[in-house]
């Protein structure tokens, strides 16, 4: 009824009677001593103020609350001259839900983003110092309550109480307080617990965006139902966000992502946004967690895209030949901009078969034709430093497989023990590649004459060629004079077997674009 219906109906005396209690049934309410238990605690609205005192340093007031809807609800304490606050938050059972202490003497507290459901909750109001002496200027306790949606909801604290979340939505909450006084480690420092649901049967990917806070440099870590950690993000600093790019996830499966402040600050002024979203896996990018050979992305197309986040992320995809005939692998991963990145192959054990290096800091890497037979192998891509990444600038991995022909190089062929038979009259093209490549041919000649082996320029490398007898003793030996010119050897041989070494001249040479041909003749 309005002020002006009042007027109307009672008579003005009355009304200046009544006007005092109107007042105060909208206002602030005011604590009952004894207010030291919960058998006492003064009734405040949720979403209303309290106004109070501290009598004696030993002094604690409560307050119930009566909730009726599900939400989030957050309380400040505003400090007073002399005393040291603490705010606590308990539920119908007296079990303590949160509390907060992060000021000192005259400092106010904040309580943010407690999740409520209908029912009876509690705040206690105590103070910490010991000698506080100001039992006659009042404290105002004022709350809110926000609806669930959308809202952190505390305590999520652990693996035990994390809170679901949508796998595509938005939740926003607090790095508040910065320290966990409730748990178990002295000093521990406050996190967030969210579990997501993944329903649907099959593989997707799930990308995360936290959102920068001043003064806090987030973690975002996941873990399986099993408390095993799958991923850690850690890229930004103070003040910046984290983003975790095409993570792997198999359903149906419930996965934990845990937010935390990396130095134990916190921000009750500026909240967090975390968003989720999860897409159908379709082969076109890495499906993380891919940092070991068991966990291999299954590479079925042409190309691949990926990212390098956290540092010293190690991305492994796996390539199966199923065919009986021999094979040529060629891979090459792109640029990235501040990475320097590096290719390399390994077998199905996981052994090293060849590392490519090539180009320095944001130049691509190219693995020239790779002899592959039927069976399983694993290109793994990696950043040099183990220092530098970033979840916003993927790289394209691209593989092809070609059917290897009589004339072409078939790697690997490094070494005396892996030499690539050749005959007399006959040629081979290969690549001087990566960088300290060798490439080792043997041949055999059934008469003695002169033998004459011409090996063609390619840009960038000046080549050597070293012969050898049966034995790997240098026979003969020649060098182009400059990058890019041929090379010719000519020897006076008597029969037998012979090895031939290619390589640059200078170790730092290589050319993964332009293939030389090797030919044998007898004069």
């Amino acid at each position: 009824m309005h002020t002006r219906q009042l007027f109307r109906m009672f008579p003005k005396k009355l009304i200046l009677c009544l006007t005092p209690l109107l007042i105060a049934a909208c206002g602030p309410a005011r604590e009952k001593e004894p207010n030291d238990s919960f058998q006492q605690a003064t009734e405040l609205r949720p979403g209303g103020t309290a106004v109070g005192t501290i009598s004696s340093p030993t002094d604690v007031d409560w307050y119930r609350l009566d909730v009726r809807t599900e939400g989030s609800l957050s309380a400040t304490l505003g400090g007073i001259r002399d005393v040291d606050f603490v705010l606590s938050a308990y539920d119908k059972d007296r079990r303590e839900l949160m509390r907060v202490d992060e000021t000192t003497v005259g400092g106010d507290e904040r309580l943010l983003d407690l999740g409520v459901s209908p029912g009876v909750y509690y705040l206690v109001v105590s103070n910490k110092n010991p000698t506080a002496n100001n039992p006659t200027q009042e404290y105002r306790l004022k709350t809110s309550l926000d609806t669930a949606a959308g809202r952190e909801r505390k305590p999520n604290d652990s693996a035990l109480t994390a809170q679901p979340i949508e796998a595509n939505g938005d939740v926003r909450g607090h790095y508040w307080p910065a320290h966990d006084l409730l748990a178990d480690a002295p000093g521990a420092g406050e996190e967030d617990w969210y579990s997501v649901d993944v329903a649907q049967t099959g593989l997707f990917l799930l990308n995360v965006d936290v959102s920068e806070v001043p003064k806090v440099d987030p973690v975002l870590d996941v873990y399986d139902t099993n408390g095993y950690m799958l991923k850690e993000v850690d890229d930004g600093g103070i003040g910046e966000g984290e983003s975790l790019r095409n993570f792997g996830v198999r359903g149906p499966a419930k996965y934990l992502l845990r937010l935390r402040s990396k130095y134990k600050t916190g921000n009750p002024d500026v909240p967090y946004d975390l968003m989720t979203e999860l897409l159908p896996y379709q082969g076109r990018t890495e499906f993380e967690p891919n940092d070991q050979l068991v966990d291999a992305t299954p590479f079925s197309q042409d190309q691949i895209q990926g990212t390098i986040a956290p540092a010293g992320d190690v991305d492994w995809y796996k390539i199966s030949v199923d065919s009986d005939a021999k094979m040529l692998l060629r891979a090459e991963v792109s640029g990235v901009p501040h990475m320097d990145l590096t290719l390399s192959l390994k077998d199905s054990f996981g052994k090293n078969l060849v590392a490519v290096d090539n180009m320095g800091l944001e130049g691509p890497e190219v693995l020239t034709d790779w002899g592959v037979t039927k069976g399983d192998y694993y290109l793994v891509v990696s950043e040099k430093t183990g220092k530098r990444a970033d979840s916003r600038d993927p790289y394209t991995l691209s593989a092809k497989l070609s059917p290897w022909q009589a004339g072409l190089e078939w790697e690997p062929n490094d070494s005396t023990a892996t030499a690539q038979a050749l005959d007399v009259g006959g040629s081979v093209d290969g690549y001087l590649a990566p960088k300290g490549d060798q490439d080792w041919y043997v041949f055999n000649l059934y008469q003695s004459g002169a033998v004459e082996i011409d090996l063609t320029g390619v840009f960038n490398v000046a080549p050597s060629i070293t012969l050898c007898d049966q034995d790997y003793k240098p026979v003969a030996s020649s060098s182009a004079g400059k990058p890019g010119e041929p090379s010719t050897l000519t020897a006076q041989l008597a029969r037998g077997t012979y090895e031939i070494r290619l390589m640059p001249s200078d170790p730092s040479q290589n050319n993964v674009r332009d293939k030389y041909s090797l030919r044998i003749l007898a004069k």
